[in-house]
């Protein structure tokens, strides 16, 4: 929305490409217009955007149906290894270097994974542990989503040098799995009062 109201405000030429990769953008950071950031304005510029040519249909497809088949594999093993902590309060999973391996998926073909696990009945918190292998400086990230808002996850992240806002936030670590569920396990309760 930002970037739109800054080049309407800039008069600035619109070429194809620009509302497409707008459109793009504003659905992936409303979660496909699901979030709580998604208002009255944000539906009026799409569909400014779509009268400038977005092909919706097209663009959906592109983004959430031509799914390589080893990110099935690796949502499989993901969603297979779900742990349940503090009376399923806590939604876990971890994906290995194992799991990637296995798949022939690579890291970058997580993305997503997190919102299955922020959806399961009853979870307040979910969290996603992943190896980083080569990619990263530490040997994991955590990626943590709040179901409801009622746990801030920002404030989690932060106590491992990440950030993020109350809903959504990360961090990189060295930490174990073995370390890392005790230390989730005990901020979630501690926001919780439990």
């Amino acid at each position: 929305e930002i970037v739109y109201e800054l080049a309407a405000a800039l008069g600035a030429e619109i070429t194809p490409e620009i509302p497409s990769a707008l459109y793009v953008g504003m659905v992936t950071d409303t979660g496909k217009f699901m979030y709580e950031n998604t208002k009255a304005r944000t539906h009026r510029i799409v569909a400014e955007l779509i009268d400038a040519g977005v092909e919706v249909d097209e663009t959906y497809r592109r983004l959430y149906e031509h799914v390589p088949i080893e990110k099935l594999r690796l949502v499989s093993r993901a969603l297979d290894g779900i742990q349940f902590h503090r009376d399923g309060l806590l939604v876990l999973s971890y994906v290995t270097a194992a799991d990637y391996e296995a798949t022939g998926a690579g890291e970058e073909m997580t993305e997503g994974l997190i919102d299955f696990l922020r959806s399961v009945e009853g979870g307040k918190v979910a969290a996603l542990v992943r190896d980083l292998g080569d990619r990263g400086r530490s040997a994991r990230k955590v990626s943590l989503r709040s179901s409801d808002g009622e746990v801030d996850v920002s404030a989690i992240a932060r106590k491992h040098g990440g950030g993020g806002h109350k809903r959504a936030a990360g961090f990189s670590t060295d930490l174990e799995l073995e370390q890392l569920v005790p230390f989730l396990c005990d901020e979630v309760a501690a926001q919780l009062g439990r």
